[in-house]
């Protein structure tokens, strides 16, 4: 049995493992972690990096192969059957942890007995740094708490959760490649009684133009998107804190509706797509939107948080794609 659990999906990771593996090595709490390295299939040299280390330090790490790809979710529900530690935490395998991050999170975590504590992340292509969950967040939740926390958003990797509460809950990753955690997370919020938070930077956010989020290809994208706004309803709308969080849930959706509409109308700019095949896609994702956003745009996080230009494309397209179209590509 350990303390923490941290689990590490791989795919094609040979230039980063190293350099996320021994800032893991480094914790100062090391000997109480168990390092849960997940291979999704890689075809180049990621395995053999990884093995080094599992020799080195049998009884912390362990390497799960799977043969087959299934994408980062897939990889950490099934490192979550594997998982012992009293918390779970999530790296990715091209970022980097502080030496200090598990022991600060582990430390909070007793001493206020919160399902999920929170750290500062670094995001270093935008040399930013931010904690999250701010003071006033923390503690027993309420339906203020909770929407606060949804509109901000964030990232699981900056983040230890309690094993038994994710089990309890039921709480798993979509088996998706790009937007995976974004209803977990938003689950997490919504389900979750007590969080905690450690004012200090502890992640290191890589933020590589490689990384499976920048991906430009329009159906994978938009399939992405639909994917996630169509979780985020399923998994939060019988909730019995929906109504609380609902205009929180509602921001974030209309901001993937946002994304959707601009990925397509870049799509026919750029001619990957033509105007009959971005018009299918804007009827689909519109009909998806008016089925599931049940409030308007008087939304005090979208008022706040989405461009009035955003906005306006948004409301054309509920209205008819074919005008939208109209209008962007004049």
């Amino acid at each position: 049995m350990k303390k923490i659990s941290v689990i590490v999906p791989m795919y094609n990771s040979e230039d980063t493992i190293e350099e996320c593996l021994s800032s893991l090595i480094g914790q100062t709490i090391f000997e109480d972690m168990e390092l849960l390295l997940v291979d999704d299939c890689s075809d180049d040299e990621t395995v053999k990096h990884v093995k080094t280390f599992e020799e080195m330090y049998p009884d912390n790490i362990a390497i799960i192969m799977l043969d087959d790809n299934g994408g980062p979710g897939r990889a950490r529900n099934i490192a979550m059957e594997y998982a012992s530690g009293d918390y779970v935490g999530f790296v990715d395998s091209d970022d980097a942890v502080v030496p200090e991050m598990y022991e600060h999170l582990y430390r909070e975590a007793l001493r206020t007995g919160a399902d999920v504590v929170d750290g500062g992340i670094y995001n270093k292509a935008r040399d930013e740094a931010i904690v999250y969950t701010s003071d006033d967040l923390t503690g027993i939740q309420d339906s203020r708490k909770r929407s606060v926390l949804i509109a901000s958003g964030g990232y699981i990797c900056s983040r230890i959760f309690r094993r038994d509460f994710l089990l309890a809950e039921n709480i798993r990753f979509r088996e998706e490649y790009v937007l995976e955690d974004m209803d977990y997370i938003m689950e997490v919020f919504c389900r979750m009684h007590i969080i905690a938070n450690v004012k200090k930077i502890v992640y290191i956010y890589r933020d590589s133009g490689e990384s499976l989020s920048k991906t430009v290809d329009v159906d994978k994208y938009l399939h992405s998107t639909v994917s996630a706004m169509e979780a985020i309803y399923d998994r939060l709308s019988g909730l019995s804190c929906y109504e609380g969080v609902k205009e929180a849930v509602e921001y974030a959706l209309l901001q993937l509706y946002s994304y959707s509409i601009n990925i397509c109308l870049k799509a026919i700019k750029d001619g990957v797509k033509s105007r009959d095949e971005v018009l299918q896609l804007l009827e689909d994702v519109r009909e998806l939107k008016l089925r599931i956003v049940k409030g308007g745009y008087d939304n005090r996080y979208a008022k706040s948080k989405i461009k009035n230009t955003d906005t306006e494309i948004m409301k054309i397209n509920d209205n008819s794609p074919v005008d939208l179209l109209d209008v962007a590509l004049v």
